[in-house]
């Protein structure tokens, strides 16, 4: 939240203690309260609020309450973030820790990158992930979007293991394993090895795209369907008119 959010913030606040039949917050708890949810966007808070008092009418909400709401949403990256990954993964040497979310938000803005709208991209990227996240109740999960460069790789994958966003034995499951030092190397060896991982490397990015594309195309002909059920009532309708 930004300081322009403290008067929303503080009415939220009102209506909350209001609902419950309680006094209105003093100030300092309010601006306790504040700093506690400052990650949190207003939105969030508000829909946590209401959330609480839904499924626990009787007792007021507590910041550990509300923040076992937004959790969820509180682990996930903001739009600009996400796509600054995404953007990133479309370089094959790059590895690049994404998640689903993130994947389909790329997949609803790539036909307008296709064809060079880098502006218009990103804001349909941002405003679908956003979207995308705004509605999630899971937390999120990533995964490795493979790339071809083994020292962008290992970097990757090291990074994402301090952050805690892959599990250690998922990791070493996508390291090599240490190269002997008293064996010559065979460099057409190697680079055969590289060939056949680049060719494999359709990222799960890919996949979820073409997921995305089939219920997509799926959704768009039951609503076809219908329409051209509906232009037949209306037909009948106009002929027994007539």
């Amino acid at each position: 939240m930004h300081e322009s959010d403290k008067p929303q913030f503080a009415n939220v606040l009102k209506a909350t203690a209001d609902s419950y039949g309680r006094r209105p917050y003093l100030p300092e708890t309010m601006k306790l309260w504040f700093e506690i949810f400052a990650d949190v966007s207003i939105e969030d808070f508000r829909m946590a609020c209401l959330k609480h008092a839904v499924e626990d009418p009787r007792n007021p909400p507590t910041p550990a309450s509300l923040l076992a709401i937004l959790k969820p949403k509180i682990d996930r990256l903001g739009a600009e973030e996400a796509w600054a990954l995404a953007v990133k993964a479309c370089d094959e040497t790059e590895m690049v820790i994404l998640n689903d979310e993130i994947a389909q938000a790329w997949g609803i803005c790539k036909p307008v990158m296709d064809i060079g709208d880098e502006v218009g991209a990103r804001m349909a990227f941002k405003e679908a992930y956003q979207r995308i996240t705004a509605a999630a109740t899971e937390p999120v999960k990533w995964w490795p979007s493979i790339g071809s460069d083994p020292h962008k790789r290992d970097a990757a994958l090291a990074e994402a293991k301090c952050q805690g966003l892959l599990p250690a034995s998922h990791v070493a499951a996508l390291l090599p394993p240490p190269m002997p030092t008293n064996v010559t190397g065979n460099p057409e060896g190697l680079q055969r090895v590289k060939d056949e991982i680049a060719k494999m490397n359709l990222s799960r990015m890919d996949r979820v795209v073409a997921r995305d594309a089939a219920v997509k195309a799926e959704r768009d002909a039951v609503i076809a369907a219908k329409q051209a059920i509906a232009d037949r009532i209306a037909q009948y309708r106009k002929g027994a008119q007539q």
